[in-house]
This record gives C-alpha cells, structure tokens and sequence, in this order.
C-alpha cells in the first residue's frame, strides 16, 4: 500500500518549520559567535592594559642581562626572577613598542611591580655602574625621621649638626622648610667611610633623581608644590604596610582634604609626640601642635618622615576611589578602606574583636606553657 502525497499546504508548513529551525540556529550560533568575540576582544584589552599600564612600584632588585641576550632570552630571565607573570607578556610588550633602541646588557635596578612596559623602558637604560667590593654600603630604610636615621651614624650629634648647617641650595630645585623628607632611601656606596655631609648630599641628590623622574611619568604635576606632595607622601610611608595599598592611602588623604575634613592620623601625633611604636591616648590628642591632625584641617606644616620612591609615586597617581577612612586589621599589616562611618565603625569593632580573639588565644597559649 502506498503512501499518500503530500499536499502543497503540508509542504509549505515543513518547509515553514525548517526555516524557522534553520533561523533559530543562525540566531543561537551568531548570539554564542558575539559572546565569543567579546570574550576576546576583553581577554586582549586585559592583556595590553596589563602589559602597557604603569604599575605600582617595589623594592628594585638586581638583574642582570647577559651579552648578546634575546629578547626572547630577556623574557624567560624576568618570568624566572617573578619581574613578570609569563614570559609572553614581556615578548608582547617589545611587539607593542615602537623604539628600536636596544636593551641593554649588564646589571639593572628593576622595581618589583613594574609593568612588562616600564620593565621594557628601564632595561633600554644604563645598567647600573658595578659596584667596588671594597665599597662601604650605607643603607638608610624608608620612613625613618631624621632624628631615627641619626642612629645609624657612629656619632648621631654630628649627624644632626651636619643637618642642620646644611643648605640644599643647588641640590633641589625648590625651597623646602627642613630637610625631614627630602633624604632619599635607597643603599648608598662610598669609596671611603662617608662624612655626614656627603651622606647627605647623596640623599638628596638622588630625591631629586627620583622626582624628576616621575615628573617625566606625570607631567601634568610639574607645577604641584613638591613639599605638598612630599608631605603626602610621608604620611603615606608612615600609614601603609604593604606596596598595594599606597596609593588607596593616598585617595584617603586627598578626599579627605577636599572635603576640609580633619586627617585624623596617629602617625602625625607620633611626630609630633616622639611616641613612635607607642599606643596613642586619649589625652595625646588635645595636644596643641602643627602636627595634631585630629585638631587640626589641611596637612601637617611639612614631611612627618623621608618616603621611598613607592610612597612618593602614590601621592602623585592616587586611586581613584571614595573612601575616606581606614583602620588596620587584625594581621598588623593591611586595611579595611570604607567610605561612610557607617561602615568605618563596623570594621573598627570587627578589628577590636579579632584583637581581643587573639589576645585570649595568646594568654591561652602562655597558660598552657606554664
């Protein structure tokens, strides 16, 4: 028995059917095709931000670029050393550059932090001149005062009179209130044991190197009073504990200025007070001082400390954030950021229960030595 045919009007609905399959597919496919592309498209943005956007700055640490060396071999040598994730992103940031100009070979100063791009630029610079073994090294940490870095000389007091019969005239090009800021970190290497004042002008030298320098990164700061920018930087030095959170220090700072409120910084009161390392009192801060920024609005009448490169790179390229308080948590190095008391309060009391959690674990743990 045969089938029937089937009629024009049956024809027409199954060819209606598949089309509207047919259209359906196309549609999901060019949907999941966009959805594809745009995932690329992102993966590269990603990719190049990471590879060309300045990143924030480290502690610099040796490397060295053999003679003759690859880009390629450059590359594997900076992924090996933890300057760079992959070994690809450096190769991509040679792809990127436009200079023909040649890295060069020898030891090299490179910030940890520093983007494939910065790296690049750093590498294509004088490496850095060797140093005599018989040299005598002079190594002054970051966000010490003055009176702190005067304990690493043999005789403090003729550190302090070099400091103050100093005059910076010729070193820096910008007048300064004192000299408490403007002594650059950094490890310092003499032919010969240096005399107070040639450890001075070292550091001052080289703050104005570092200056200028980033000046060449922002130039649009170029007229910002450097003492303004100095001080911001101190109290950065003086309130971070880990390199990441700089510049979100610095946001604080500067929000809080714009909207004339108090800093409200221990770190201030400290200076002020001497009471470094030192738990803070009620009563400290009804102190009558420039430095009290509980008491008073604006910045403190100058650096609270001498800040490292990092601290000062922060205050020029803040975060672009809204916060307006911190306060530290229980691990003594990060910080909870928050932008309305509201939340500021709570992340205060969370802070005073983990502390009180880990003092009890502690008097527990004492009691079972016992």
């Amino acid at each position: 028995m045969t089938s029937p045919e089937p009629s024009d009007e049956e024809i027409r609905q199954v060819m209606a059917s598949m089309q509207q399959l047919i259209g359906k597919s196309f549609g999901y496919g060019f949907a999941v095709f966009l959805l594809l592309l745009a995932v690329v498209l992102m993966a590269v943005y990603l990719v190049h931000e990471h590879v060309t956007q300045p990143g924030l700055l480290g502690e610099p640490v040796e490397f060295s670029v053999p003679e003759g060396a690859s880009g390629k071999e450059v590359a594997r040598l900076l992924a090996e050393a933890d300057l760079v994730e992959h070994a690809i992103l450096f190769r991509l940031a040679i792809r990127l550059d436009d200079s023909t100009e040649a890295i060069k070979h020898g030891t090299h100063l490179l910030p940890k932090g520093a983007s494939p791009l910065q790296l690049l630029e750093l590498l294509r610079e004088n490496p850095v001149p060797q140093v005599d073994p018989d040299a005598v090294k002079f190594t002054v940490p970051e966000g010490l005062t003055i009176d702190q870095m005067a304990e690493l000389f043999d005789s403090p007091e003729d550190f302090l009179a070099a400091i103050a019969a100093f005059d910076p005239a010729g070193l820096l090009h910008f007048d300064v209130p004192g000299l408490e800021g403007f002594l650059m970190p950094n490890t310092y290497y003499f032919a010969e044991k240096p005399a107070a004042e040639e450890v001075i002008s070292s550091m001052l030298e080289q703050f104005q190197a570092e200056y200028a320098k980033l000046l060449e990164e922002f130039p649009a700061l170029a007229d910002q009073d450097p003492v303004r920018v100095t001080t911001i930087a101190s109290l950065v030095e003086e309130e971070a504990r880990v390199d990441e959170e700089r510049p979100i220090i610095a946001a604080v700072i500067y929000n809080r200025l714009a909207r004339d409120r108090p800093l409200e910084m221990d770190s201030t009161l400290q200076y002020a007070l001497g009471k470094y390392g030192q738990r803070l009192l009620n009563s400290d801060k009804e102190v009558d001082s420039p430095y009290n920024t509980y008491k008073r609005r604006g910045l403190p009448p100058g650096p609270i400390s001498n800040p490292g490169a990092a601290s000062l790179r922060s205050a020029m390229a803040p975060a672009e954030v809204d916060y307006l308080y911190f306060v530290s948590n229980a691990d003594g190095k990060t910080h909870t950021f928050s932008s309305t008391i509201r939340e500021h309060e709570q992340a205060v009391l969370r802070f005073r229960r983990e502390i009180r959690e880990q003092r009890r674990e502690l008097e527990k743990e004492q009691g079972n030595r016992r």
